[in-house]
């Protein structure tokens, strides 16, 4: 399949003109009645084509209010290696803070949520024929929730993350997307019915998050069947060699979460600073030299997945829980609870730079930084 480098873009349209083109990333929302989002890819020249068509799919929740729970799902992610240090640190943290009395920090949840922005049940189905490739482009454009997606009797052929094709070509039975990633997959329709595409999530399937896919001469009810237990391994889609180019420099960064402490919601930092949220721009703490190639370790010492990005850069995973890979290239990565994560890239696009968790909350809590070019 040569499915390479899709850009997945967004455009905002008022009143029937393009106000903004962008890649996909940043958090959507509906500012008016007269705003509506679009979005397209823009292929090279030599993509064959090895597909029957496209389908462009954006994940998306609404009616968000405030709870104080607990941990995250975590078990999806692999490889599943923790950093005992980290875990000691992170878990001692929160111990502290809720032996102080202080309850969980905020997190978000909400009422509806909707494939293309009309919940389950309530949009036209996806119409296939048995034999189709159906080449489908998945965007989880939530602020602030960890997505998954499974079609019953179907597997997922992953070609592209983020807009890059991927080196290795791999079946999955259920994607995962965290905060702002993009997933390019070809589906063999070759499992006749109707069919939920959804959640794994009971309740979020329940109150919207899916749409039908309906074969042709099919009707009735969509049906839903959970798929087999599986993890998400972003080393799947890697060369089948982990060799990457040394590095020029290292940056360290550790995570951090201050639990509940501005007001009952998370304080979040990076090497002990939280990024300060005031109208006056902070200066950068990380400084780049145009052409070197650099290397990001990143510490997660707390419980929390973050899906952290990198703007106006692609960078390239080389190390996932202690385990080495190469060849995937990325902007939005999930970091797990407890684990370290080593990504590459090459500073060729001058300017400032911002690095966050694209998780809403926790980016306006302090989880960010500024790289420069010097």
């Amino acid at each position: 399949m040569g499915c390479a480098e899709f850009r997945l873009l967004l455009v905002r349209l008022v009143s029937g003109s393009i106000t903004h083109i962008f890649e996909a990333g940043p958090t959507l929302t509906v500012d008016s009645t007269a705003v509506r989002w679009a979005e397209f890819t823009l292929e090279p020249q030599h993509e064959p084509g090895n597909y029957d068509r496209e389908v462009f799919l954006v994940l998306k929740e609404f009616e968000p209010s405030f709870s104080q729970g607990g941990d995250m799902a975590q078990d999806f992610l692999a490889p599943a290696t923790r950093v005992k240090e980290l875990e000691t640190s992170g878990e001692s943290a929160m111990k502290t803070s809720l032996a102080r009395g202080m309850p969980h920090g905020y997190e978000v949840g909400y009422q509806y949520f909707t494939v293309n922005g009309r919940m389950l049940g309530h949009g036209e189905p996806v119409r296939v024929k048995q034999g189709e490739r159906v080449l489908f482009h998945v965007l989880n454009g939530s602020a602030t929730e960890i997505r998954s997606l499974a079609l019953p009797g179907h597997t997922f052929r992953v070609v592209a993350l983020d807009g890059n094709a991927v080196p290795s070509l791999a079946e999955v039975p259920v994607l995962w997307l965290g905060t702002a990633e993009r997933v390019s997959v070809v589906v063999e329709m070759n499992h006749p019915g109707v069919w939920i595409m959804g959640d794994l999530a009971d309740d979020d399937r329940g109150h919207g998050m899916g749409i039908v896919v309906e074969y042709a001469g099919h009707r009735g009810k969509a049906l839903w069947t959970p798929p087999k237990a599986s993890h998400w391994d972003y080393s799947r889609f890697a060369k089948t060699e982990a060799t990457t180019s040394a590095p020029d420099d290292t940056f360290e960064m550790t995570f951090a979460k201050d639990n509940a402490s501005e007001k009952g919601f998370n304080r979040w930092t990076i090497n002990g600073v939280a990024f300060p949220m005031s109208q006056s721009v902070a200066p950068a703490s990380f400084h780049l030299r145009q052409g070197k190639r650099y290397r990001i370790r990143m510490r997660n010492a707390s419980d929390d997945i973050h899906p952290i990005h990198l703007h106006r850069h692609s960078f390239e995973l080389t190390k996932l829980a202690g385990k080495s890979t190469s060849g995937v290239m990325k902007d939005v990565v999930m970091v797990g609870g407890y684990q370290e994560v080593e990504v590459d890239f090459t500073a060729a696009n001058p300017g400032l730079t911002l690095f966050h968790c694209h998780q809403q909350l926790h980016m306006d809590f302090g989880f960010m930084t500024l790289f420069d070019y010097v």
